[in-house]
């Protein structure tokens, strides 16, 4: 099986396929049961799912262009039920899109260039908008399913999807999660212990060096002006003294003179109106010269030289300069180093509480998640006998009657010192991200035999029907809408094919199906037949596919080449025709 793409309460409408390798240009209307796609070997079969695959957000190969065009096309058009999950993320994604007639069209373009074009409804979207779109109304297994489920590290995931509901298993991996960071922080906490109590005397003394220095916002500014105006006493002085004989004190002052200025136009202010304000403005003038002078005189008698203070405010700004060069920071830079650094100084000095403290937590928060991972098992065990009874009742069904499946429970083994551990006493299990078990598949092909892993005891075809009853009983316990299915016949004839194709009809009465079979037994239950086949065009030296919708005739006929051969005889077309109306 190379595809087995599921989509919930939904169906496959149509698929348009343009110049996508041998296909140059198909279009296919899939019927509600059972679609049965049959052809030769590299007759494009496949690529009508790798097409599929392409609209649900899968990587781009730009090589599948076909030949000499620049550019691929796929477009599926969707079906669903009006469900609210669906309708809130095309609302999310386009706020005025009509989502009421309940069909969703996706499309995709790869040109030769190198990029790709992405549209839901025919409104651009990015791929990964697409993918968003896509995981919520499909999920997509694109890899060789034989292989998935010889490995066991996947039986876990299969056995919770059936069991568990998204919420519990959320709520586990959050709180597991959590767990495992916090025991992250203990281990390095513990890695660096010695390295912290040795940068403990380090931050000691440089939090007592900058400290020491009782350092405030600002302070390197104005100790500068200070010294400025302390070094330059004398001549501030100077020039402060001959400013008030300017102003006020001198015969020629400049308060005398806007005096005198003010009483000669006071005598012809009566004869013009406009002078009135300049006699105005000098006055409000002479106002601002005798405060300026005022203010001087107050200045000059604060003003004077003290050595004391020069030589302390020389000594602060020195400590300062040293302390910024040290470090290479600002003043403002320093403060907030210091705080930084006593932080650091304070967790090492408490370096014994902050680790008991974290243990703690880790131990409080370990119990929680045991809970859960206990509460998961008590499901998980009786999933797992529902899900392996319902497998059994398949296999009974694609003539496996003697074969048994079981699935295999088994703690995963703890230490008592393991922080990711839990128990008492010689019993202690590990918590990993599924809980505190491993699961596996098992099965006995015959009775009287050992129960033995998949991967030891199974074929080629018990593992293509396993596969098949596997996937039948998940889809019921979804709700499952599509199976896509790659030759699910692998390994497989006669009598077994038949039932193998009973069992697909039987799904398809409450399944949308799509498969790609070798089988007559199986293709002769299709409600909808599709033939694949290729053709040289010699004038374009090409090979181009074609798929074609199979009328009853038609199907009796493809059903008896898939018999017999190309050669179709009377005896061929006859158990066609038994075989389509068993």
């Amino acid at each position: 099986i190379l595809y087995n793409i599921i989509i919930y309460n939904r169906m496959i409408e149509s698929l348009y396929i343009k110049n996508y390798l041998i296909i140059k240009e198909a279009e296919i209307e899939f019927d509600r049961g059972l679609n049965i796609l049959t052809g030769e070997t590299g007759a494009g079969k496949s690529i009508i799912l790798d097409a599929l695959a392409l609209i649900l957000g899968e990587r781009a190969d730009y090589s599948k262009i076909k030949k000499d065009e620049d550019k691929l096309i796929v477009e599926g058009q969707f079906s669903f039920e009006k469900k609210e999950e669906i309708k809130n993320i095309i609302k999310e994604l386009f706020p005025d899109e009509d989502t009421d007639n309940g069909n969703i069209i996706l499309r995709r373009e790869l040109n030769r260039k190198g990029t790709s074009r992405n549209f839901i409804n025919d409104s651009p979207v990015s791929i990964s908008d697409m993918k968003k779109f896509g995981d919520a109304i499909i999920d997509i297994h694109s890899q060789n399913e034989h292989q998935f489920l010889l490995n066991k590290d996947t039986h876990i995931e299969i056995l919770d999807n059936y069991t568990l509901k998204p919420d519990i298993r959320e709520s586990y991996s959050e709180s597991y999660n959590k767990l495992r960071e916090l025991v992250r922080n203990y281990k390095e906490l513990e890695e660096k212990k010695d390295e912290l109590l040795t940068k403990r005397n380090f931050l000691d003394f440089e939090l007592k060096e900058i400290n020491n220095v009782n350092l405030s916002p600002g302070e390197d500014t104005d100790l500068e002006n200070e010294l400025k105006r302390l070094e330059n006493t004398e001549i501030i002085s100077e020039s402060t003294v001959s400013a008030m004989k300017f102003l006020y004190e001198d015969d020629s002052n400049a308060g005398g003179l806007i005096k005198s200025a003010v009483k000669e136009l006071s005598k012809i202010a009566e004869y013009d109106d406009e002078l009135k304000k300049i006699i105005s403005d000098l006055e409000n003038a002479n106002i601002l010269v005798k405060e300026s002078s005022d203010f001087l005189i107050s200045y000059l008698d604060k003003l004077n030289f003290d050595a004391d203070r020069t030589e302390q405010v020389r000594n602060r700004l020195s400590d300062i300069v040293h302390l910024k060069k040290k470090y290479g920071l600002t003043l403002d830079e320093l403060i907030l180093k210091a705080e930084n650094l006593q932080k650091e100084f304070n967790f090492a000095d408490n370096f014994d509480f902050e680790i008991e403290k974290l243990l703690k937590e880790i131990n409080d928060l370990r119990k929680e998640v045991f809970k859960k991972a206990k509460d998961i098992s008590v499901l998980r065990k009786k999933g797992s006998i529902e899900l392996a009874k319902n497998i059994n009742k398949i296999l009974n069904e694609v003539g496996l009657e003697g074969a048994e499946f079981k699935v295999n429970i088994e703690n995963i083994n703890g230490e008592k010192d393991d922080l990711l551990s839990s128990g008492s006493g010689k019993e202690f299990v590990r918590l990993t991200q599924n809980g505190f078990e491993s699961v596996e598949f098992q099965i006995k092909i015959n009775k009287g035999s050992d129960f033995t892993p998949l991967q030891k005891s199974a074929s080629g075809g018990e593992i293509s029907r396993i596969m098949l009853a596997i996937k039948t009983v998940l889809s019921e316990k979804d709700n499952i809408g599509i199976l896509v299915f790659d030759e699910i016949d692998a390994g497989i004839s006669g009598r077994i094919a038949q039932k193998t194709g009973k069992m697909l009809k039987a799904l398809s009465g409450s399944h949308q199906i799509i498969c790609i079979t070798h089988l007559p037994q199986i293709a002769a239950m299709s409600d909808r037949h599709f033939h694949v086949s290729k053709k040289e065009d010699k004038n374009k030296n090409e090979t181009v596919a074609s798929i074609k919708t199979l009328n009853e005739e038609e199907k009796i006929t493809e059903v008896a080449k898939l018999l017999s051969g190309e050669n179709i005889t009377e005896a061929s077309s006859k158990s066609a025709i038994e075989l389509i109306n068993a």
